[in-house]
């Protein structure tokens, strides 16, 4: 799984902060020194390059997540769906950022292959999950494609935060809970 040792984390949520508020190309490891409080050649002991600083950072975010997928109880349906909408909610409302992914994927042309890899890897954990789900609930036929579900939450995430609305997302979620409960009801 992941080390526990204070400095990289350290290190890792300032990287996450910086990458969530100018991108993965907009940093230095000298940022990241200033904002940790350590010179830059500490940061290289940790992470040597820039890219596995942003490996380590999306396996850590990815995982993360996953552990959240898992304490959902799949056998309620609303529920977890409820759970999954609230784990974009949250980000964006109560820590005010949009998805660290999200924002890496905005720069995918840009990234390291071994990066770009754990993106994708992040994106199909959350697809994974909705059409386990989807197929769990006999729903595969009926319910929104997982890849549309995802799509519109990062989208809302996205255009919500630049246009300073949170209301966005919440009425894209509320939509998608309309949609599947009309398929229960």
């Amino acid at each position: 799984m992941y080390d526990s040792n204070p400095m990289r984390e350290a290190i890792l949520d300032a990287a996450e902060k910086r990458i969530r508020l100018v991108g993965y190309n907009a940093f230095s490891f000298r940022d990241l020194a200033e904002d940790v409080g350590i010179r830059s050649a500490s940061i290289h002991y940790h992470f040597p390059q820039k890219v596995d600083l942003g490996v380590h950072l999306v396996i850590r975010y990815t995982e993360r997540f996953r552990l959240q997928l898992e304490r959902f109880d799949r056998n309620d349906l609303m529920g977890s769906l409820d759970q999954f909408f609230k784990l974009y909610s949250d980000a964006l409302i109560v820590g005010e950022q949009v998805c660290l992914c999200a924002v890496l994927a905005a720069e995918t042309m840009s990234l390291p292959p071994t990066l770009r890899d754990k993106v994708k890897d992040f994106f199909n954990l959350n697809l994974n999950w909705l059409n386990d789900l989807n197929a769990q609930h006999n729903l595969s036929k009926t319910a929104p494609r997982p890849i549309e579900v995802l799509t519109c939450l990062e989208g809302a995430m996205t255009i919500a935060n630049a246009m300073g609305d949170k209301k966005l997302l919440t009425n894209v979620i509320a939509d998608y809970k309309k949609r599947y409960r009309a398929l229960i009801n």
